[in-house]
């Protein structure tokens, strides 16, 4: 049963919802769950202390109430909250996000962590940055977990930069989509209009590749013209 969170919440919905937070076990999950990171089942019942079967069955029941969202990704299944107005319900019953140091952040060199390229798109921190930016100002809209609009003012914004939107958006596979960064465990941009923003951020010289593969790295120029035109704040502050 999916729950439509959004518009008008009906007695039926309060009950679903309260009978998943109910349970302890869940009402945990969901609240390591709420710093917007993704995490495999093993991760979580090791968070919350119970067995791998039984997150399992628990991460079933709040898949089948629409509370979170599961994406496969190499031999891994990564769990997250099915959408920000689940983490804002969470909020207005008094939950909070539970950091927790027994879930570990992946390990990857170092000069792969802020950023780098995933296939042929940008990946990293920086990344993950520069897809929140453009999803809070209206340039991507995101309807789940596996599909993302651009918008018509995104769609400017990348041709500001030179990217030649139409041909991305008449390429064969999707304009953009969202795609879980394995670092940060949270949403980076893909499709074709991601691999010609990063050819375009290279092309202003604003990001170069490294010397090891798969390494990007911001040069100067990219660190006062890139973050203010992300509007990702100080650039000093940064990897």
């Amino acid at each position: 049963m999916i729950l439509p969170y959004a518009g008008t919440v009906t007695r039926n919905h309060i009950a679903a919802v309260a009978s998943m937070l109910a349970d302890n076990t869940r009402a945990e999950i969901l609240c390591v769950l709420m710093d917007g990171r993704a995490h495999t089942g093993g991760e979580l019942a090791r968070s919350v202390g119970v067995s791998a079967s039984t997150a399992s069955e628990h991460l079933s029941k709040l898949l089948d109430a629409g509370m979170v969202t599961v994406a496969a990704q190499g031999r891994h299944r990564y769990f997250r909250l099915a959408g920000r107005e689940i983490a804002r319900l969470l909020e207005a019953m008094g939950a909070a996000p539970v950091a927790d140091n027994r879930i570990p952040k992946p390990k990857a060199p170092a000069a792969l962590v802020f950023a780098r390229t995933c296939y042929d798109h940008l990946a990293g921190e920086l990344a993950v940055r520069i897809y929140d930016e453009l999803v809070a100002a209206g340039h991507l809209e995101e309807h789940d977990d596996h599909h993302l609009t651009l918008t018509e003012s995104g769609a400017a914004s990348l041709a500001g930069l030179g990217v030649d939107v139409d041909h991305a958006i008449s390429a064969r596979r999707p304009t953009v989509r969202p795609c879980l960064d394995w670092t940060e465990r949270r949403h980076h941009l893909a499709g074709s209009a991601a691999s010609a923003l990063l050819d375009a951020m290279i092309d202003r010289k604003w990001l170069a590749r490294g010397t090891t593969p798969r390494a990007i790295r911001v040069t100067e120029r990219g660190r006062v013209e890139l973050f203010e035109f992300f509007g990702l704040g100080d650039a000093r502050l940064s990897a």
